[in-house]
């Protein structure tokens, strides 16, 4: 996911990339982040990695992203943000396996459940990085979005929700159902297809590659919920 420090609001900005370099600017527990690093592992492209403290950014980090949301691309001068355009101009972009679906009708398909996949990011931010007493609200929300996944999967009777072996839909959904599993286990479990599909995806290759610890997870989690976050956390604590 990227080893690198976090850069904060006084740190300068880096050189350019290199030429055809691909650099991205992300966030190391960030699930959006994650989408990206998924679909480079998968697609296996070589790439650069500037990690961004998104509670302290440095001044210069709005000129590549106005938001300063991540994750960010850029490569000979282009910049290109949001995770899930950023991913797409990865599996156009670079040779190998095409990740995207192809046949019109599914891909309309997996386009609407990334629409009612916003109930599962939306329940999940809620329950996992706010106060307790919004914990309850949270969770409901974000088990309506696991139910949609569910129902997507028993429909389709496939392995995962691009076919046979997961595509691009799939690493766009991982990052928080990875997450879930570490702070909720039971709120996979309960759903029948969606836990036989984590289980599946787990053995994946790419998925292994970006994959981080429950404990780092659920520390993230806590440290959001106190405000006092340390987006280094895993050095730290490999170092001790």
């Amino acid at each position: 996911m990227g080893e690198a420090k976090h850069l904060a609001k006084d740190s300068e900005l880096p050189d350019p990339p290199k030429q055809d370099v691909l650099r991205v600017y992300g966030m190391k527990f960030s699930p959006f982040t994650h989408r990206l690093k998924l679909v480079l592992a998968a697609k296996g492209v070589e790439h650069e990695t500037v990690n961004i403290n998104l509670v302290s950014k440095p001044s210069w980090y709005l000129s590549k992203n106005h938001r300063g949301e991540v994750p960010v691309i850029e490569i000979n001068g282009n910049i290109i943000r949001d995770s899930i355009v950023t991913s797409q101009y990865v599996d156009d972009a670079y040779t190998g396996d095409k990740l995207t679906t192809t046949d019109p009708m599914k891909k309309a398909k997996e386009s609407v459940l990334l629409l009612d996949n916003e109930k599962t990011i939306r329940g999940f931010i809620e329950a996992a990085y706010h106060t307790p007493d919004k914990q309850a609200r949270g969770l409901m929300i974000m088990k309506e979005g696991l139910e949609k996944i569910d129902d997507f999967l028993k429909s389709t009777g496939s392995y995962f929700i691009c076919g046979d072996k997961p595509g691009l839909t799939d690493y766009m959904i991982w990052p928080h159902l990875e997450r879930i599993r570490a702070l909720w286990p039971i709120c996979i479990t309960q759903f029948l297809f969606v836990e036989a599909y984590s289980r599946r995806m787990l053995r994946d290759s790419a998925v292994k590659q970006c994959q981080l610890p429950n404990s780092m997870h659920r520390r993230f989690a806590a440290d959001c919920r106190k405000k006092k976050v340390n987006y280094d956390m895993v050095e730290e604590i490999e170092e001790s």
